[in-house]
């Protein structure tokens, strides 16, 4: 090889790398994008929840008020709020961490179509040297 071959091969790892650089920088995106869009909803459904909470909280503390006085209304109230948090602090696992864990690592380790067809690639390589 003379050194006019070696500088075009110079050039065409170079503009690979790039390629490669910015490919990974918009599955970086994507893949951001995506994990940002979840947090987002998740605190949208949560401050809908607490909200729907509160306003299901005082329309029970005032229907268990006509039949029991207001500060033992809310008291109960509060006792089936300290069970509710104990049941989901009991529950973790299974209602909050798992599906989070699944969720990110469903965004996270996705094969992409380049990622596919390249190992596509190297096991056909593979078996054709065995």
């Amino acid at each position: 090889m003379d050194n006019s071959e070696y500088k075009k091969l110079l050039e065409d790892a170079k503009q690979y790398l790039n390629s490669r650089y910015d490919l990974l920088r918009l599955e970086l995106l994507e893949k951001l994008s995506r994990i940002l869009g979840l947090v987002i909803l998740a605190l949208v459904v949560v401050l809908l929840v607490f909200g729907a909470l509160a306003f299901f909280g005082m329309a029970l503390i005032f229907l268990l008020s006509k039949v029991v006085p207001l500060t033992v209304s809310c008291c109960i109230l509060g006792a089936v709020f300290l069970l509710l948090i104990l049941l989901a602090y009991l529950l973790r696992e299974r209602l909050f961490i798992n599906p989070v864990v699944k969720s990110l690592a469903k965004i996270l380790f996705a094969e992409t179509e380049t990622d596919a067809g390249q190992s596509e690639v190297i096991r056909k390589e593979d078996v054709a040297h065995e």
